[in-house]
């Protein structure tokens, strides 16, 4: 854990110190450029008039030519003002008709009249470069004048202040000077933001090295780990996904065990349930064939009808296995159309009285008149009403009464309610009488009881959209309750 928070530590200083070098370099790269600029622009203000002194002085034109004694005078002239500037002689077309130093080879015979006119006719003294004619690809900082004689324009005076020399010379200085300046500077910019940098890394790898922390311990089987994160932002943001991601698989590693009880317990139950009648039919057809020759009529029904009852058992806990697999698998799907419920309790009713009678057990139907239609799949709902009733029939006792009513309630819903008056239900185990495949303690005794009736009436119901309530009291019976929506 310590390894991955330092990793992610130093993966993100390691990036920040790359950016606050590149961010220095470029930083002094800039100053170094617009200190230069500056400096330029500086001494084109200071020399502006340069050009213009030098024209007022000087009259190297007569007639249209050029005087070189006059000449040699303007630019002896402009020696003893400065030497080191680079003065040239330009006809109004750009050509170079003459320069100063004369010992300088030119690389170029013209120069762009474009700077030269917008430096004579700006009013703003702008800062604006010109060509430079021993330097061709340089840019450099100007002065320049018209040269006219009586009102005629002859040529234009321009000076190069910043010529080979000086700039040799500057340039040395300038460099040594401004890059140890650079230098400290960049240094300790780049120390301040670093420290300043680590700190603030450090607090946010920190939050987020508690995230790292609760995984780790999530990881190793703690799944109760939980991150608990008081800054705000992206580290709550993740902490919160973490903790909702957590809690997602906890609750489904629960679902699984639960199911994988489930499932053991099923398979538990159901061998044991699928065994009994199996071993009845063999046993008492082997019976059967051990004794062929010598068992009597009578017996023979008993045994035949012995392995039909358990061979019906048998059918009847497949089926309802595979039904309630698809119902759990949600491989059913309720098609649901209008009916009338109180028809439906009607006729199952009358299904049921023969054999009800046959147990000398009552059923009564309590029908409500004018009920409206219900929307529901009326075989489900069947289904439904069948298994209550099995159930009622096989825990109520000789002589006693099951009562199936119908009301309309005021939420636009049907209740429908099967009631009996027989063992009942112990408190401790209603919780668990709808769960799957199980019996209450004081069901064994009824072995045609598969214990799945219940579940298959929930799973349906559910479909619905429905609940089933159970009311009961031990030794006094049994109710059961659902509800249908009206049209």
């Amino acid at each position: 854990m310590k390894n991955n928070y330092n990793s992610l530590f130093w993966k993100i200083s390691g990036v920040f110190f790359i950016l606050i070098t590149i961010i220095g370099i470029t930083y002094t790269y800039l100053s170094i450029d617009f200190s230069s600029k500056y400096l330029d622009e500086i001494d084109q203000r200071l020399n502006r008039d340069t050009a213009k002194n030098i024209v007022e002085n000087s009259d190297p034109f007569y007639d249209g030519k050029v005087i070189q004694p006059k000449l040699k005078e303007m630019f002896h002239h402009v020696m003893a003002i400065n030497p080191n500037l680079e003065v040239y002689l330009v006809d109004p077309k750009g050509k170079i008709i003459a320069w100063y130093p004369e010992n300088k080879q030119i690389k170029i015979n013209r120069v762009d009249l474009k700077p030269i006119l917008y430096f004579i006719n700006d009013k703003n003294k702008e800062y604006i470069k010109g060509d430079d004619p021993l330097n061709p690809n340089i840019k450099k900082v100007f002065s320049a004048s018209p040269l006219t004689m009586n009102n005629m324009l002859y040529a234009y005076i321009y000076v190069v202040l910043n010529s080979e020399q000086k700039q040799a010379a500057s340039a040395s200085a300038f460099n040594s000077y401004f890059l140890e300046i650079s230098a400290r500077t960049m240094a300790i910019t780049l120390l301040f933001a670093l420290i300043t940098g680590l700190i603030i890394i450090r607090i946010i790898t920190r939050n987020y090295s508690k995230i790292v922390t609760v995984m780790e311990k999530f990881k190793k089987g703690d799944l109760q780990a939980r991150v608990v994160c008081k800054s705000m932002g992206d580290e709550q943001r993740l902490g919160a996904m973490f903790n909702e991601m957590a809690d997602i698989l906890t609750d489904n590693i629960d679902k699984l065990k639960e199911v994988e009880n489930l499932r053991r317990e099923l398979i538990a139950n159901v061998s044991h349930d699928l065994r009994t009648p199996i071993a009845i039919i063999r046993g008492y057809i082997e019976t059967l064939q051990m004794k062929e020759d010598f068992i009597t009529p009578e017996e023979r029904k008993t045994y035949t009808n012995t392995v039909r009852d358990s061979a019906e058992k048998l059918e009847r806990l497949v089926n309802e296995l595979f039904d309630l697999s698809k119902l759990e698998a949600n491989q059913v799907v309720a098609k649901k159309e209008a009916f009338i419920v109180s028809e439906l309790v009607s006729d199952i009713s009358n299904k049921y009285k023969l054999v009800a009678e046959s147990k000398n057990i009552v059923i009564e139907a309590s029908l409500s008149k004018e009920l409206s239609p219900v929307f529901a799949d009326i075989s489900l709902i069947e289904r439904v009403l069948q298994n209550l009733i099995d159930n009622a029939l096989k825990f109520t006792p000789s002589g006693g009464k099951i009562e199936i009513k119908t009301e309309k309630r005021n939420n636009n819903t049907i209740a429908i309610s099967v009631t009996d008056n027989g063992i009942g239900i112990p408190e401790e185990e209603r919780e668990q009488i709808f769960s799957r495949y199980y019996k209450a303690n004081n069901f064994t005794a009824f072995q045609n009881s598969t214990g799945l009736g219940l579940a298959i009436a929930k799973k349906i119901l559910d479909l619905h959209h429905s609940t089933l309530e159970l009311t009961s009291k031990e030794k006094s019976g049994s109710s059961f309750l659902f509800t249908l929506q009206c049209i």
